[in-house]
């Protein structure tokens, strides 16, 4: 497609999951002048979606243009009610976008985060857009060469390791589309691939999110098992139940059952992938991330994603005990 947009963006709006995460990146919120319902609803979401962390009191209480959602149009009326400089999207179809420009007169811009994972090439190349779209130039090419370094950092850490020096992981109650509990898994799962851990989900014969039987997991008993802390509640109701399941994996019995925290919510939180697979390299190989203190590095990801450096306790990255009798241990 081909879009006519004003050489200076003062006034924006973001659709669908994901658009609103990269506006902020960009340290562009404050043009922002309509909002998603879910976006409103979810705001404080800080350690589900960091970038909520840079939107402030004024963003909350800006006029909704629709519920948001993927390939969900917005209110016309309310949006062109907003004098939007530009629109853009993400999980819109082009046909969709033709549409709310004819109706509203405003350039509406496709962004995409390619298929859901870490960094794809169209997410690398939507952020690069946007930031020239809004006079970011600079910082999109900043922090898609931090992802560079890192994903370069990750690889050279462990790329001499032999196969039979990387141990098996489970990567359970992944969150998708929602909380799920221990047996929602990921073949692919990109925070493993970064840290290059094997992941046991790989070796079946199926690709991205799926569900597991408990007794696949018992069979594979690995060596290290990744909780993601969305699936908290339903993962502790589960284990009030079948408390025995829990204590008879190795994982458990030896100390190596960890929390991480959710990557996808609204579409893919790029920092938080990285910072998974940081954590989840050095609790597998702790000689090879020996240097690495997660605490700092998530505050080093936050400051060149987002600007900011959380100095609140990270409610992850910890190890997870099951006992005999009283609740998980988080």
């Amino acid at each position: 497609r081909s879009v006519a947009v004003p050489d200076k963006v003062q006034r924006l709006v973001a659709l669908g999951p994901g658009a609103m995460r990269l506006v902020a990146y960009l340290g562009a919120a404050d043009r922002v002048v309509g909002i998603e319902e879910f976006e409103r609803r979810m705001s404080r979401d800080v350690y589900e979606r960091p970038y909520a962390s840079t939107l402030s009191e004024a963003f909350r209480e800006l006029p909704v243009v629709g519920a948001g959602g993927p390939g969900v149009l917005p209110d016309f009326e309310q949006l062109l009610m907003c004098r939007p400089d530009l629109i853009v999207a993400v999980s819109m179809e082009p046909s969709q976008l033709d549409n709310i420009q004819a109706k509203t007169g405003v350039p509406a811009v496709y962004l995409s985060y390619g298929a859901l994972g870490v960094w794809r090439d169209e997410a690398r190349r939507s952020l690069a857009l946007l930031g020239e779209l809004l006079g970011e130039g600079q910082r999109a090419a900043a922090i898609n060469a931090y992802l560079a370094a890192a994903e370069e950092d990750l690889k050279e850490r462990t790329e001499t390791l032999e196969a039979s020096e990387r141990p098996a992981a489970y990567f359970g109650g992944i969150s998708y589309k929602g909380a799920h509990g221990l047996t929602s898994t990921e073949a692919g799962y990109p925070p493993a691939r970064l840290a290059r851990v094997r992941n046991l989900a790989d070796s079946l014969e199926t690709t991205g999110h799926f569900f597991i039987d408990k007794e696949q997991i018992l069979l594979w008993n690995p060596d290290f098992i990744f909780i993601d802390t969305g699936s908290r509640s339903i993962l502790d109701d589960d284990f009030q139940k079948n408390g025995e399941f829990y204590r008879l994996l190795k994982a458990a019995e030896s100390g190596q059952v960890f929390s991480v925290l959710p990557y996808n919510y609204y579409n893919t939180n790029i920092e938080l992938a990285l910072l998974n697979a940081y954590f989840i390299g050095k609790c597998v190989y702790p000689e090879q991330f020996s240097d690495v203190d997660i605490e700092e590095k998530a505050r080093e990801i936050m400051a060149v994603f987002l600007g900011v450096r959380p100095e609140q306790e990270i409610p992850a990255y910890r190890t997870l005990r099951f006992p005999a009798t009283g609740p998980v241990e988080w």
